[in-house]
């Protein structure tokens, strides 16, 4: 099967939905399978209903049996929005344009739950009730190879779903990372060193292992705060132990950058870190400290660099920040210069 990446992955579930068919997204765990489905939400005003199959019996995707007269019918759970059924609102109280019922864990999903999958994402319907029709269907699970917890799909499911298997991108995820402000450290040691982004192996021995779910934790865990040895227990029980050693060692570089003072006042004279790893973490320390009034001098600045490092800094400027080439003269005639190796 071709794989495709992440934001690949979102076009793709897109497409699918617009047709009313249901996308079945693979992937390693902890690349954002879940997260692209919140996404698509957002973008596309609907309400997300994350359901996971891996935790649910038949009855949850049939209805519960209850007595109507003489008759057991089947009365769906109310986590379904059924035909006739008000469209939801969001939190501000504005009217959205339906609901993406996002069937996580399928691939974990025992044979019978697989089974009562069948009529909700062929049929649209619960029991003997029908889906609302603003009701979009998606899926997505683990890959069997990775030695995640996974049942067999069986060939009646995989015929009602279209399969794609997502791989990681390291340079869509320094996009995303820019843009969601995630911790400029973790971003210039996966531009140093963009392998560490994903690297999980099925028959690993750390509890943990490096991906984009974990980065995105240890953010959260470091913002605004010194990273040392001192917190190797913190990083280690993140990421794992090899690549947080290697991440906090890379940390110790920042002590040595250049002050943005000093490259705002003399953009011409301050000195360039003669390390790669330093000259990394530079540009993810200016894209932090890029604003309107300081855009001539890190711009003087950043154009003594090679190009490598000038890319870096203009794609997470962009990232940040898209109205740029719009906003400013001299960020675009960067951006034009860059041009062909922006691509």
């Amino acid at each position: 099967m071709l794989t495709i990446s992440p934001k690949e992955a979102y076009d793709e579930i897109v497409a699918c939905i617009s047709v009313g068919l249901t996308p079945m997204l693979a992937s390693s765990p902890g690349l954002g399978k879940s997260s692209i489905h919140r996404q698509v939400a957002k973008d596309y005003r609907l309400k997300l209903i994350d359901f996971r199959l891996s935790q649910c019996t038949p009855e949850d995707l049939n209805g519960f049996p209850m007595r109507e007269g003489n008759k057991a019918v089947f009365t769906p759970f109310d986590i379904f929005p059924l035909k006739g059924d008000p469209l939801p609102f969001d939190e501000d109280g504005n009217e959205l344009n339906g609901w993406l019922l996002f069937f996580d864990e399928i691939s974990s999903a025992s044979k019978q739950v697989q089974a009562a999958a069948y009529k909700v994402i062929l049929d649209r319907e619960v029991g003997s009730f029908e889906l609302h029709e603003s009701v979009a269907i998606s899926s997505a699970g683990n890959l069997a190879t990775d030695k995640a917890v996974t049942v067999a799909m069986s060939t009646a499911l995989q015929s009602r779903l279209v399969h794609y298997e997502m791989v990681v991108s390291e340079s869509q995820w320094i996009d995303w990372a820019f843009k969601e402000g995630i911790d400029h450290r973790i971003i210039s040691f996966i531009s140093y060193m963009p392998t560490r982004l994903m690297d999980f192996r099925p028959d690993h021995i750390d509890k943990t292992f490096p991906c984009p779910r974990t980065w995105e934790f240890l953010s959260r865990l470091i913002k605004d705060e010194p990273v040392s040895h001192k917190i190797l227990a913190r990083v280690s029980g993140t990421i794992g132990a090899g690549v947080a050693t290697e991440f906090i060692t890379f940390c110790k570089e920042f002590d040595r950058l250049p002050q943005v003072a000093d490259i705002i006042a003399n953009p011409l004279s301050t000195t360039l870190p003669p390390e790669v790893s330093t000259k990394y973490a530079t540009m993810s320390m200016l894209v932090e400290h890029f604003k309107e009034k300081t855009v001539k001098p890190i711009l003087e600045y950043i154009g003594r660099f090679d190009i490598e490092m000038r890319i870096l800094f203009m794609r997470g400027a962009v990232s940040t920040d898209p109205d740029l080439p719009i906003k400013n003269e001299a960020f675009a005639a960067e951006m034009k210069t860059l041009a062909r190796y922006l691509q």
